[in-house]
């Protein structure tokens, strides 16, 4: 058994990298189903709503029980600029993948 305990080690590898593929392409497709919702809002982001909900809330109309993330400096920002970073690590990623 020895002798072949390298297909063993192989059998591992490739079933484990067949999961981690279908755990990926399953979060990819969770990811590009929401595209429209990240696009609401980064409409919402530029959008006058916005802008008045800002002034609402400087004027402390909005409750104070109430989440209001999206209407932080940086939230919105923020979450723009990890999508880009996420999508040239995934650019990156697969460059890799079909050079290697």
């Amino acid at each position: 058994m020895e002798k072949y305990a390298h297909i063993t080690e192989m059998e591992n590898i490739m079933v484990q990298q067949n999961e981690m593929l279908e755990k990926l392409n399953h979060l990819l497709d969770t990811l590009e189903g929401n595209r429209d919702a990240y696009k609401k809002l980064i409409e919402y982001y530029y959008s006058e709503q916005r802008s008045q909900d800002l002034e609402d809330d400087s004027n402390h109309l909005i409750p104070e029980t109430m989440s209001r993330g999206v209407l932080s400096e940086d939230g919105i920002f923020d979450l723009v600029g990890d999508y880009r970073d996420t999508a040239i690590r995934m650019m990156e990623i697969a460059v890799r993948m079909i050079k290697d």
